[in-house]
């Protein structure tokens, strides 16, 4: 029996990467996602700002999202490759990513991320390839 995609989110809402992070799925549709992150100190590096590990998690996490829902749940999206521009620091507030899938192949997808702050101030770009591992 194939989950649902509602069924998906919670699971993913509650792994325990997830919870690590604070990091919430806010929304999920047909070649889009947005994911976001309250900041807080366990996300701060030696300089006091995000940690760009933190950042590239919530790009690489939004990504996926918005590849499952739109493949009809038809198998799992693994990261085979991220590109990410480091714009701003960030040591407080809320951190948004949003993802829109560029390129829809049958194995392939291609998706946009841009994460900003809370103010809509852009923090990183992030271009990922990701490959459809279909279910057998």
């Amino acid at each position: 029996m194939q989950p649902t995609l509602e069924r998906l989110i919670h699971r993913g809402e509650n792994c325990p990467f997830y919870r690590l992070l604070n990091m919430k799925i806010e929304e999920v549709r047909e070649n889009y996602a947005r994911l976001s992150i309250k900041v807080d100190k366990k996300h701060l590096q030696l300089l006091n700002t995000v940690h760009g590990g933190v950042i590239a998690s919530l790009a690489d996490s939004a990504a996926a999202w918005a590849i499952f829902g739109s493949n009809s749940l038809n198998g799992a999206p693994v990261t085979v490759e991220m590109k990410i521009n480091f714009l701003k620091p960030v040591k407080s507030g809320n951190l948004v990513a949003e993802a829109r899938n560029i390129h829809k192949g049958s194995r392939i997808f291609v998706t946009d991320v841009e994460v900003k702050n809370g103010k809509g101030d852009l923090i990183a770009k992030t271009l990922l390839t990701y490959y459809l591992l279909k279910d057998k």
